[in-house]
Formats: C-alpha cells, structure tokens, sequence
C-alpha cells in the first residue's frame, strides 16, 4: 500500500516515517502559506493501461499532505502478487493516517474495478462543521467510493506514481496523444488536442487567497503541466498534468 513519506516531502511538509515506496515523477505544489489551507481540490485521471510486467502493486493517485501528517489520497492500484497478470486497475478512497512519530494506519474503501480509458475523479473538500475531508470518487462519472477523516488541514497537494518496493515494471505515460491501446484504438476518436490518458479538469481551493501559490509548483523529470488563477489566487485550476512513462528499478 502506498506510504506518505516521499509524497508529503514533495509537498513540502512534515514527513512521517515509515515504509518507503519507490516513486517517479510527480507534479506537485504545496506548502500553503501559514495561514492558509486547501479546503477542496479535485483532478480527474484518464487511466492509462496497466503496467507491463509488474510483479508487485503499482499505484497512481494525487493526494494531500496535511498539519497532522496524514497524506488523503484516493488511489488507482494495479497489484499482481500472483503473477497471475490483470489489466485492471482496483479504485478506492484511502487516508493514511499518522499515529506517531513513526507510525501510521491505512483506513481505505473497497475498491472497484476500472479499465484503461476510464475517467477516475478524485475529489477532496473539507467540512467545516465535522473539521474533516471527504474523499468522493467516481468512475465515469458514477460515485462508487466516500471516505470521511479527520486530518487536520491540507498544505500541499500533488500526484503519484508508486510502487510499494522496485517490482512494478513499466507504468505507462498518462500524457498527450497516447491512445489506450485496446479501448480506442484511434486517436480520431479524441477531440483535437485533448489528452487521451492524462490527469484533467484539476482545481485546488485555498481557504484564502494566494497569489504566491503557484511559486510552490514542482515537477519531477518530463513532467508537463501549469497552474493558473482568475480571483487572486483562492482558486487555482491547472492545465493538463503530462507524466511520463517510468520503470520502476532501474
């Protein structure tokens, strides 16, 4: 299962120790300004197809680290222990959830399968009555996940792509003009210059605005993709997110 470290310091804040998961290239932003925080944010992944040759359990998600070091993350896992091989990926809600100083306990939804080319959105918003964050998720559309925690507030957000050891072989690139493969097998069926398997329609919402926010953006290597705001920096919506293929031990 995915672990926060390497993700929560992408984002530039505390880390909790624990497992470390092998990671490729990420956009991320964060941290927030110290009197702020993401009170909602939402990204949509086009799925790419599953790894080529994994023997472990790959996982893309886009998450948020948090003041009480939780990392919420709704998550995209393709595991194959079994060396059975499947082209599916299993789609849940997950929160990590910080117990101590080097501790943590995983609190997630069943999961449901989903296929390359399925639309996955990951939506996170804050409660202000509850104090928690709630993760909805939906395949194409149709809600199938919710999961509600209380984590303190969110001070970065970013994406992932993870491996719980070095086994996951190949993830394919979710990035501009990469048709999946047995789905569409024409890229006349996309609209002109839309990616095909990418992460989209991404938003963040500050509790107060920050014009300086976008000074927090980070992208790993051939990561593609920017931010842009129309009220001053309380909302920030992102261009399409391009990550590239990634082969895990090398």
């Amino acid at each position: 299962m995915p672990s926060n470290t390497q993700m929560l310091s992408a984002l530039a804040v505390t880390a909790v120790a624990g497992v470390q998961a092998a990671m490729g290239p990420a956009f991320s932003t964060g941290p927030v300004a110290s009197d702020s925080f993401i009170r909602e944010a939402t990204s949509t992944l086009v799925l790419p197809a599953a790894p080529s040759n994994n023997k472990g359990s790959a996982s893309l998600w886009v998450g948020m680290g948090t003041s009480n070091g939780d990392l919420i993350q709704s998550i995209a896992d393709n595991s194959n222990y079994d060396n059975t091989g499947t082209d599916k990926w299993s789609i849940f809600a997950y929160t990590l959830l910080s117990t101590g100083a080097n501790s943590q306990m995983p609190v997630q939804t069943e999961g449901t399968d989903a296929s390359e080319g399925d639309k996955i959105t990951m939506h996170y918003k804050f409660d202000d009555a509850s104090q928690n964050y709630t993760q909805t998720v939906s395949i194409n559309d149709k809600v199938v996940a919710t999961l509600s925690t209380k984590d303190g507030e969110a001070q970065g957000w970013g994406s992932a792509v993870e491996c719980a050891a070095e086994d996951c072989g190949t993830v394919g690139a979710h990035c501009k003009f990469t048709p999946p493969t047995y789905r569409y097998p024409s890229s006349e069926q996309f609209p002109n210059n839309v990616s095909q398997t990418a992460w989209i329609n991404t938003k963040i919402i500050l509790d107060k605005a920050d014009a300086n926010y976008i000074n927090t953006m980070g992208k790993g290597n051939g990561v593609t993709g920017d931010m842009s705001t129309s009220d001053g920096g309380k909302t920030w919506t992102v261009t399409t997110i391009d990550i590239p293929e990634f082969t895990f031990g090398q």
